[in-house]
């Protein structure tokens, strides 16, 4: 007993050096609540963080700090702290924060865009060829095609389920997913057909997904101890498994590629360049490429899906803004056909869905970012390795902000000049700087040409003739900001013709 004692003992005094090294090198912080006080309510705050920051913020101001065990964590909730963060100090404040399991993945350092860690030469790299290929208006417009297929899949399953109650969180989610998995690979991931019967391939591949996603976002032991984190074997552990599910979802595609693009075992496949073989041709490794893939669908579908159900919810619970979008949408259809370039001319229907992500905004603290050395904002110091969030679901309901900020108000945006690329602090989306999501262009025409389809050309109904006005609002957060309850609709014609141009 007194001999496994005795090394604690001299451990104490390093460990109380290390921590206070830690905690009290920086004494100009943001206020804000205690570490206790964190953890006596780290229930609510984990229910709905972006809840509880806004009203911390209006305790300790628009920027505020806390701890997570040793970890600082930097708050800002309001348009003039974010453009600090996003603008002023954007170099400084452009490293990522994501839990320790996601940079424990094998080579993660090598194929990662999104959750890079810094905006270093592989970042640019990345980042170059991702807007080229994929990003670009230019590039999103070229993958024109794959997209009115898709939808035209989706289109044709509602048809066969007419007069049924469809899960349309399911049906909106496989269509999506196809659109960036055709664009990233030249095919389908799931098959929209497969909701009827269970498939199992598109099963495992969904269950892999989620565990991914569900990984990724949990923080270990080396997170909350930063200075611990070379023994925390859990998230070492955790990053491996990652790893293998991550190639697992692609591995048989890029084999697949590598042959079309060889001329070997095509089996009457004709060959047509896809994502991928952008990235083989620049000497990616199967692994690598399976990273960047998993991160990019992950990144292309969660926020996209969402911001689908809820704009079809708010038409749904407000007949005469969709009334009114129908008429706008009807006016732009040649020949029966509903033209994905005339749907930019749909003004109204813009606003709706710039409304939508204000109102509901996928990622309500976008993505955590990571000073990459010390700061100063608001005349408040913050120390390298800060995990900072912008709270931008507070600032975009905030009625300073907003006129009659928790109204679905699609008006406003009609004469106002306001964008979300990332000029205009009070509505941030899709964040700004250079951290800005790189794909809000294809993210927002795969809205408008979804949601256009199933409006124009189905009525909605709910089951057991529900009335739409008392369709559910709560929210669920998770890693994202989701509707609370599966949205459950019946589809019924409204048009003779299911053409997408």
């Amino acid at each position: 007993m007194i001999a496994a004692v005795v090394p604690l003992i001299f451990l104490l005094p390093l460990l109380f050096i290390l921590l206070k090294k830690s905690l009290f090198r920086c004494s100009n912080l943001p206020p804000g609540p205690t570490a206790w006080q964190v953890w006596r309510n780290i229930s609510e705050i984990g229910k709905q963080p972006h809840v509880a920051f806004k009203n911390l913020s209006a305790l300790y101001g628009p920027l505020l700090s806390f701890r997570l065990g040793t970890q600082l964590v930097v708050v800002a909730s309001s348009p003039e702290t974010a453009e600090k963060i996003l603008k002023t100090h954007d170099r400084i404040c452009s490293g990522r924060y994501m839990p320790l399991a996601y940079y424990e993945i094998p080579r993660v350092m090598k194929s990662s865009l999104t959750m890079s860690k810094e905006c270093n030469v592989t970042w640019k790299l990345l980042r170059g060829i991702t807007h080229n290929t994929l990003f670009s208006s230019r590039a999103v417009d070229l993958r024109c095609e794959i997209r009115r297929q898709k939808v035209m899949e989706m289109m044709g399953y509602l048809l066969h389920k007419q007069g049924q109650v469809v899960n349309m969180d399911d049906v909106v989610k496989i269509t999506v997913s196809n659109i960036v998995s055709g664009v990233l690979a030249s095919r389908n991931l799931f098959n929209v057909r497969g909701l009827d019967v269970g498939d199992r391939d598109d099963q495992r591949v969904k269950g892999l997904l989620d565990e991914i996603v569900a990984k990724a976002a949990v923080p270990g032991f080396g997170d909350l101890f930063p200075l611990l984190k070379r023994v925390d074997f859990c998230s070492k552990r955790n990053g491996i498994d990652l790893y293998r599910k991550s190639i697992s979802v692609w591995e048989e595609i890029i084999k697949e590629r590598r042959n079309l693009r060889n001329g070997n075992d095509n089996n009457g496949v004709s060959w047509d360049q896809s994502f991928i073989d952008v990235l083989i041709e620049n000497s990616f490794l199967d692994d690598e490429i399976g990273i960047l893939l998993t991160e990019l669908l992950i990144a292309g579908t969660d926020s996209t899906i969402i911001t689908i159900i809820w704009l079809v919810v708010e038409l749904l619970k407000n007949q005469e803004i969709l009334s009114r979008v129908r008429d706008e949408i009807a006016a732009t259809i040649e020949r029966n056909s509903i033209l994905e370039s005339r749907l930019s001319e749909c003004q109204y229907f813009q606003a709706c869905m710039k409304e939508t992500l204000r109102l509901h905004i996928p990622g309500p603290f976008l993505l955590p970012h990571r000073a990459t050395r010390d700061c100063n904002v608001n005349n408040y110091d913050i120390p390298k390795d800060s995990m900072i969030l912008v709270n931008a679901w507070a600032i975009q309901v905030d009625s300073n902000n907003w006129e009659d900020a928790s109204v679905f108000k699609p008006e406003r945006f009609l004469e106002s000049k306001m964008d979300f690329k990332g000029s205009h602090f009070e509505f941030i989306p899709f964040s700004a700087g250079q951290r800005m999501c790189p794909g809000f262009n294809m993210g927002f025409r795969n809205i408008q040409l979804v949601v256009a389809c199933l409006v124009h050309h189905f009525d909605w109904s709910l089951p057991d003739c529900g009335d739409p006005k008392s369709l559910d609002t709560g929210e669920r957060f998770g890693t994202t900001l989701k509707r609370d309850q599966t949205l459950h609709l019946i589809p019924r014609v409204r048009s003779e013709q299911y053409v997408v141009g």
